[in-house]
C-alpha cells in the first residue's frame, strides 16, 4: 500500500514540533524505505516545502532504475563482538523509574531482550524503553537526565 503524501506532511510537522520542543539541530527517521530528515537552520525550522525528503531503497528492487545512496562500510573487526541498544526516539533519558530509586541497569548487569533499560521522556510522555539485545551490560553510554537523539547508542552489551 502506497503512503499518502499527507502522511509524510504530518510526519514532517511532528518532527518539526520535536525539533522546536527539544532544541535540536536535526532529526531523521526511516520507515518503510523512506527517510525523512528535518533540519533547524539559523534558529528557524525549514518550512515543509524545503524539508529534505530522501526516499531510499532499502532492499534490492529489480524494477527500480534509481541510484541507491551508498552507505559507508563498517569495519566488522571493530564491531563484531559489540552490540548496542539504540534510542528509538528523541527525548530526555532517565536511568531509573523514579528520582532517587535504583537504576534499571548497571555495568555488569545481565539483560534479556525486552527487559526495561531506561525511560525516555518525549513530549511530556514517559516511555519505558526495552532492551533490543540480550547479554551483559559492558558500558552505559548515557547519563541520567541527558538529552538523547534518535538512533544514539544507549548501552553496549557483550
Amino acid at each position: 500500500m502506497a503512503k499518502k503524501p499527507l502522511d509524510e506532511i504530518e510526519i514532517i510537522r511532528e518532527l518539526s514540533l520535536i525539533i522546536n520542543e527539544e532544541s535540536l539541530h536535526e532529526i531523521e527517521i526511516e520507515k518503510e524505505g523512506t527517510r525523512i530528515r528535518v533540519q533547524n537552520q539559523s534558529g528557524q525550522i525549514n518550512n515543509i516545502a524545503q524539508a529534505q525528503l530522501q526516499p531510499t531503497i532499502i532492499a534490492n528492487n529489480p524494477h527500480s532504475n534509481q541510484d541507491v545512496e551508498s552507505v559507508p562500510e563498517i569495519n566488522k573487526s571493530e564491531t563484531s563482538s559489540k552490540k548496542f541498544v539504540k534510542s528509538p526516539m528523541v527525548g530526555t533519558c532517565y536511568l531509573s523509574p523514579e528520582p532517587g530509586s535504583k537504576p534499571f541497569i548497571q555495568v555488569g548487569s545481565r539483560v534479556n531482550k525486552g527487559d526495561p533499560i531506561i525511560i525516555i521522556e518525549a513530549m511530556k510522555t514517559f516511555n519505558t524503553i526495552p532492551s533490543t539485545e540480550s547479554g551483559t551490560v559492558k558500558n552505559i553510554l548515557v547519563n541520567d537526565g541527558q538529552p538523547i537523539e534518535f538512533g544514539e547508542n544507549i548501552i553496549e552489551i557483550e
